[in-house]
């Protein structure tokens, strides 16, 4: 993993929670400058999406899955740190790694709420494959759950 990963990863670890860090600096040198709380906010939120977007951005043209995924993450808490009322409604980023043909065909059978050996038998396929798929699926997807695979599924227009 670069360096710059490690550091941000250990400065992040550091940082107690709900900690701006360098947002709330930023936000609070905008309002000495005589903006208002709600201006000095949309500013710092403006900034934070344009980093995520430059992390991703990056991230997509790396070669190492894993620094991509670290990039990821932490446009993912770059984005956290933004002041949430202005958060406006995003598309989500594209994948790091795309789901396969099949990973695709193992997410839409997770909709019909069965058992993870019903889908491999309706897939003709071992139940230790469909779990390979599923654990694919979650990785990829940043997810923990059936439910939250399908709905980030959702968000991404993989699946209605």
């Amino acid at each position: 993993m670069p360096a710059t990963l490690r550091t941000a990863r250990r400065v992040r670890r550091t940082a107690g929670p709900g900690d701006g860090g360098r947002a709330a600096a930023l936000r609070g040198r905008l309002r000495d400058l005589g903006q208002d709380s709600g201006t000095a906010d949309r500013a710092v939120t403006a900034c934070l999406v344009w980093l995520a977007d430059l992390l991703v951005e990056i991230g997509e043209g790396l070669d190492d899955q894993r620094s991509a995924a670290a990039l990821v993450d932490e446009a993912a808490a770059v984005l956290a740190s933004a002041p949430r009322q202005d958060r406006g409604v995003r598309p989500p980023a594209a994948l790091p790694e795309p789901l396969t043909e099949r990973e695709l065909t193992v997410l839409r059978a997770l909709r019909k709420k069965v058992s993870l050996r019903c889908v491999a038998e309706d897939l003709f396929v071992s139940h230790n494959t469909v779990k390979s798929h599923a654990r694919a699926v979650y990785r990829k997807l940043g997810a923990h759950s059936r439910a939250e695979a399908l709905h980030r599924a959702r968000e991404r227009g993989l699946i209605q």
